[in-house]
């Protein structure tokens, strides 16, 4: 089975994507809850509220693809067993390793010091190390997903799903998106609102069952500029009519036209990556086996990076905060991530990495 590189190169411009959308949320200005209580620039929400609906919908819909593939290739065991000890168990330890320090920072800016000083120190270090879980969540799901995949297998013995999804023809895959805004008002999270598990959970089992196949990704490649035009501009006025509003808020991600956007941008993204990114060179190739790391390790490093802005660089405008973190960011998740990768045992146990035979 060939490889498919562009599904490699969607993943890890996703990963800078995210990167880039947690310099912006640090200081957003929508409400959204942070971990550090500081109202940054308002302009930036406008970037964060067009990429919120859809980013880590196409991270999941990549995933189910990849588990499809991987499955073609090694039983449910050894899958499974791959899977925690590439997702697990990093998002585990890496709460207790380096998430405590976003877990910490958030604790400075509680609604009310006061109260939380009075919490025994034992429950204290619990929600510390709980709130510092930040994009770790996504592997948190993801595995779950995995496991409930295993269930669907085993039920449906004669991949009926997927043979159903090979034949989605593009009307189909249009009108998913009713589905699709659907599964957004299932299963979402109270109080953590990243936990979206219906709408997750629907994406990892498209990528499964109907993006995987290459027929599909054909249909998507051939019309892939002409799904991108509506799916730009309808995020563009999607952004300006809500511009200012709580963009991680229920009532703004279960609105039907906000999850027809994201759906459109889905496809689009796909198409696009399908005819345009389909190939591999050493930097797309370096940037396949450091992605999922970037992505795991980088909160820590714009959160503490932010903190240190807001208590000792006070005398700077605050346009400059923005620059240390992405200047700061690209410098040291690069540096720290490839000494990690190379200290045996710990490359596993923070970043997942697994030795190939």
């Amino acid at each position: 089975m060939k490889r498919l590189f562009f599904l490699d190169n969607l993943r890890w411009m996703t990963v800078l994507l995210v990167i880039v959308y947690h310099v912006f949320y640090i200081f957003n200005c929508s409400g959204v809850v942070s971990s550090i209580n500081v109202q940054g620039i308002p302009v930036f929400d406008a970037f964060q509220m067009f990429v919120y609906p859809w980013f880590m919908v196409l991270m999941f819909i990549i995933a189910g693809v990849s588990a499809n593939y991987a499955l073609q290739k090694r039983s449910g065991k050894a899958f499974i067993k791959d899977r925690a000890i590439r997702i697990l168990v990093p998002s585990i330890t890496g709460m207790f390793a380096y998430g405590w320090i976003a877990g910490w920072i958030a604790s400075q800016y509680a609604e009310d010091p006061e109260a939380f000083a009075q919490i025994p120190k034992a429950i204290q270090i619990m929600i510390i190390f709980l709130s510092g879980t930040g994009p770790l969540w996504f592997c948190q799901l993801l595995f779950p997903f995995c496991l409930v995949l295993m269930l669907i297998r085993k039920i449906d013995k004669h991949q009926k799903l997927t043979a159903w999804g090979e034949k989605a023809s593009l009307p189909v895959l249009i009108l998913m998106m009713i589905p699709f805004w659907i599964s957004s008002m299932i299963l979402n999270m109270p109080m953590i609102t990243v936990f979206r598990i219906g709408i997750y959970f629907f994406s990892f089992m498209m990528g499964y069952c109907v993006f995987c196949h290459e027929s599909v990704q054909e249909r998507l490649e051939k019309v892939a500029v002409w799904l991108m035009i509506p799916a730009l501009l309808s995020g563009i006025v999607i952004t300006a009519l809500h511009y200012g509003e709580n963009y991680a808020d229920n009532a703004f991600l279960t609105n039907p036209l906000v999850n027809a956007y994201a759906w459109m941008m889905v496809l689009a993204l796909f198409g696009i990556g399908r005819k345009y990114l389909n190939f591999q060179n050493k930097f797309t190739a370096f940037m396949t086996t450091r992605s999922q790391s970037y992505y795991l390790l980088h909160y820590t490093f714009v959160v503490s990076i932010a903190y240190l802005c807001v208590t000792r660089l006070t005398m700077l405008p605050f346009g400059v905060y923005y620059v240390l973190m992405f200047s700061g960011t690209a410098l040291f998740l690069p540096l720290v991530t490839e000494l990690l990768f190379r200290i045996p045992v710990l490359n596993t146990l923070l970043l997942g990495v697994t030795k190939k035979k």
